[in-house]
């Protein structure tokens, strides 16, 4: 790959980005029913598309000696027909990338877009002019991620990882693959382009413009979501947040909360910009600072309700088969958790659904085989399924997300806590584990939702260490 920030430059001026299938079906239709296209239109199109707005910015840059402020702005210095033309001939996403990249791409188009929801809801918060300069600078000025999968995919794929780990020496960890760190290059390749002045200056700290400390809190903020899955936010952050926006410090949360939310409801439904729904669903709005536990205090949790199946799991002696850890883990779920519902339900990948096939449940609760969930049908199960996940169905939010459960799992109490762990075998799906209360009163604690993921994870290395195993001893034959 590239040596010098030159190369860089040159790596990613010669790279064609392409545009998403939904961009160029809303300009086929626009253009076929001879509607106005205005300035207006063309920029809440590229406004769900990160990759359209930047090959804006990029070709008004190169054209223009005037500073680049927003999307429209770029978009009226190119002109209305050729920026039609532009969207009409670049290629499309969908059909050129590989689908394991194009995955990839969707989830850093997500991210950008919600924080520029963000960053533009604060501006207004503020009452500061020219909000849509804030959205611009925050859709766009993560462009580095989404393009160096256009260039480099395993490349890539390495940066990623470097940024969701090692935090204190991710920069570090960057230099050492890339030569430079990624905020280095995108500022070199942005004053190449003459992006906005905005996305330029906010690659480094030293700035006093408020509008930057909004994208580069609002890049943080989503970071922390992305990251940890979890819609609960650091008290230092959010005390940060709180002052920057000018709300109380116990009300930041749920407003933070309320344009996730917002920016969900408002995009389009065949956007793919749902990834944060199911994190709604799993937390309500709070402030959390997060505890630390010692390896003991972890080892003492792991043996407090059920010594035989952690040991049992643990141990290279075992023989016992794939179903087999199952059902001793649902009844490690059942009788040391306390758990009413348990359920285990495969995937199956030739009928692309789920079926309930493994049960526990109390004496007088109604069976729920036979049960078969089409993923197809089914957007929530279809949204648990695309990573491993532990998400909660709570009584804040079962009136959102329970008419999206089959009729046999939902909640059987009006204050009930479903969980579901969308469970994952060598990075491929296997199925769910599915557990309540059942009809009882028994709340669900902090401690619950504890053992039920540790659990989850002995049984996940269990059943992989048990396939490494029997790999090898077929290696040897």
């Amino acid at each position: 790959m590239a040596n010098t920030l030159s190369d860089w430059i040159k790596a990613f001026s010669d790279c064609e980005i392409p545009v998403l299938h939904q961009s160029k079906r809303r300009i086929r239709e626009l253009l076929q029913d001879e509607q106005g296209i205005t300035v207006t239109v063309l920029t809440e199109i590229a406004r769900q598309d990160p990759g359209f707005a930047i090959s804006l910015l990029r070709r008004a840059g190169k054209s223009s000696k005037k500073e680049i402020t927003t999307i429209a702005h770029a978009i009226s210095l190119i002109s209305i027909p050729l920026v039609i033309k532009m969207l009409t001939d670049l290629p499309e996403l969908e059909k050129i990338v590989d689908k394991k990249y194009l995955s990839k791409i969707i989830d850093i188009y997500s991210y950008q877009y919600h924080v520029a929801r963000m960053a533009r809801e604060w501006s207004i918060l503020r009452k500061e002019l020219e909000n849509n300069e804030n959205y611009t600078a925050a859709l766009n000025r993560s462009f580095f991620s989404f393009m160096l999968y256009l260039i480099d995919p395993d490349m890539a794929n390495q940066v990623e990882k470097l940024y969701f780990s090692d935090p204190e020496n991710h920069v570090k960890n960057e230099k050492k693959l890339l030569g430079y760190s990624v905020d280095e290059i995108s500022e070199s390749i942005a004053k190449s382009w003459k992006l906005p002045e905005l996305i330029r200056q906010s690659y480094n700290g030293k700035h006093h413009n408020p509008k930057i400390t909004g994208v580069r809190l609002a890049i943080e903020l989503m970071h922390h979501v992305y990251s940890e899955t979890s819609v609960r936010y650091p008290k230092e952050l959010i005390t940060r947040i709180a002052e920057y926006i000018r709300v109380p410090i116990d009300s930041a949360p749920g407003k933070l909360n309320s344009i996730i939310i917002k920016t969900i409801r408002d995009s389009y439904k065949d956007l793919p910009y749902q990834h944060l729904l199911l994190i709604m669903m799993s937390y309500p709005a709070s402030i959390k600072v997060k505890p630390k536990q010692s390896n003991t205090e972890v080892k003492k949790l792991k043996y407090t309700l059920f010594p035989d199946t952690i040991d049992l799991l643990q141990s290279n002696e075992s023989n016992k088969s794939t179903r087999e850890l199952i059902e001793i883990t649902m009844n490690a779920m059942k009788k040391g958790i306390g758990f009413s519902r348990v359920l285990f339900i495969p995937f199956d990948k030739a009928e692309n659904c789920l079926n309930v096939k493994f049960e526990i449940l109390d004496q007088e609760l109604p069976s729920t085989k036979p049960l078969r969930i089409s993923i197809e049908l089914n957007k929530l199960f279809s949204q648990i399924l695309k990573k491993e996940q532990t998400i909660c169905i709570n009584p804040k939010n079962q009136h959102k997300f329970s008419y999206l459960l089959p009729e046999k799992l939902r909640p059987m109490k009006p204050n009930a806590t479903i969980i579901i762990n969308s469970f994952y075998i060598n990075n491929k799906i296997t199925g769910c584990f599915f557990v309540d209360h059942g009809n009882t009163d028994k709340q669900l604690s902090a401690n619950d939702l504890k053992l039920f993921n540790i659990i989850c994870t002995e049984l996940k290395s269990a059943i992989e260490s048990g396939l490494i195993k029997k790999n090898a001893i077929k290696k040897v034959a």
